[in-house]
């Protein structure tokens, strides 16, 4: 260990450098390290921004390509708190249909995704239904974003990844 610590100390600034790119490079090249990488920025965002009441330690689900994590917010109270002004009005709307006690049955799914698309190209995704129980997409049921993120090196996606979750996650 102290010969490698040597070998290292050795280094300029540059081959250092270059040497922790080309190690980062490899991990993300190996089989599993773009989802690995998705993945875990995916889960560190759901404690952010998805966990509720009754959905904690969220962990990513996935399917071919597409990488998420999702909760359901089932107090429709703590769902009107959320600073989101065109959810709001489609929350109180879903109020007015289900009055007084029958607004205990609203549940709102918070989801937040990426998608690999091709080795170049990723789309990250945030949505909020709240057609309970399917939650299928219909519309004036649910709100999304997406936004692509396009690169030509597997590290600009790590270095970005975050920076695109953070810009669609703005809808929670």
């Amino acid at each position: 260990m102290s010969d490698n610590k040597e070998g290292l100390a050795n280094l300029s600034k540059q081959e250092l450098e270059n040497k922790i790119y080309q190690q980062n490079l490899d991990r993300l090249r190996e089989e599993g390290g773009i989802e690995a990488l998705l993945i875990f920025n995916l889960e560190n965002f759901a404690f952010r921004y998805l966990e509720t009441s009754t959905h904690k330690d969220i962990k990513c689900q996935h399917q071919e390509g597409d990488f998420w994590v999702c909760s359901i917010e089932e107090d429709i109270v703590q769902a009107l708190k959320w600073d989101n002004k065109e959810l709001k009005s489609k929350l109180i709307e879903l109020c007015k249909e289900k009055p007084g006690a029958q607004s205990k049955e609203i549940r709102i799914q918070l989801k937040l995704g990426s998608k690999i698309i091709d080795s170049e190209n990723v789309e990250c995704y945030s949505e909020i239904n709240w057609n309970y129980p399917s939650f299928e997409k219909v519309e004036g049921k649910y709100l999304e974003l997406t936004e692509q993120v396009s690169f030509d090196d597997p590290i600009v996606l790590r270095n970005t990844h975050a920076a695109y979750l953070e810009k669609v996650a703005k809808i929670f």
